[in-house]
């Protein structure tokens, strides 16, 4: 009897941690739809123009993309957390993905930004250095204008959000296990072998798979990073 319970514990044990990581993916798509739909919102009240990645006085006071979306996700109070010394930390669950819970951030490097933690990252994509100027900028950096959602081709295969470190780039995304060059952020599939993505035309959906690694020769690659 004892072999016989064995043998259907070790038949079911990995059928329920397969419907757990589906349950946990499935919340994070919700999150990232709600996300993203706020991100459209925030583009159509500012002249077709999205949502920062950063902004603020390098380096603080800052703020992030997190704030400038927390009144269209119901959480006003967002918008100028980290104003004041002494403020709030915030850790919003529509900012957590079910797949990393919080208690992961310190392991992964994964610190706050305006006062707010998070488990989502924005795409900084641009097709240039700083130095040499931009023609595409996804989300800007500080004094940066982001990009104008209308400008770009592929809206629905370019990304725009992942489950990750709170900024993503093409420049550090090289389909490896890290969100810096110098591997100081971490960036685990937490889906099994999925990742989730929000698409600059607002909808959410899960890939297989670390991110495309970045090749200018690569239409997919480029079409996802820059939108071309």
């Amino acid at each position: 009897m004892i072999a016989i319970i064995a043998i259907l514990a070790s038949m079911l044990l990995p059928a329920l941690n397969q419907a757990r990581i589906a349950a946990k993916q499935s919340g994070c798509i919700n999150n990232m739809k709600q996300i993203t739909t706020a991100a459209v919102n925030y583009a159509g009240d500012h002249n077709d123009n999205m949502v920062f990645a950063v902004y603020g006085t390098r380096w603080a006071p800052i703020w992030s993309w997190r704030n400038l979306l927390g009144p269209y996700l119901g959480m006003p109070e967002l918008q100028d957390a980290g104003l004041r010394e002494g403020d709030t930390i915030y850790y919003p669950k529509i900012y957590e993905c079910p797949g990393t819970p919080r208690e992961r951030y310190d392991e992964l490097g994964w610190g706050r930004v305006g006062n707010i933690h998070g488990g989502y990252g924005i795409n900084r994509s641009t097709d240039g250095e700083e130095a040499t100027g931009f023609k595409v900028i996804i989300a800007g950096y500080f004094n940066k204008v982001t990009g104008k959602s209308a400008r770009f081709r592929y809206p629905s295969s370019t990304f725009h959000f992942s489950d990750g470190y709170w900024e993503l780039a093409r420049f550090a995304l090289m389909g490896v296990n890290d969100v810096s060059s110098d591997g100081v952020y971490k960036m685990p599939n937490p889906h099994g072998d999925n990742r989730v993505i929000g698409w600059l035309d607002g909808h959410a959906s899960a890939i297989r798979g670390y991110m495309p690694k970045f090749d200018w020769s690569d239409k997919r690659s480029t079409r996802f990073y820059l939108g071309y």
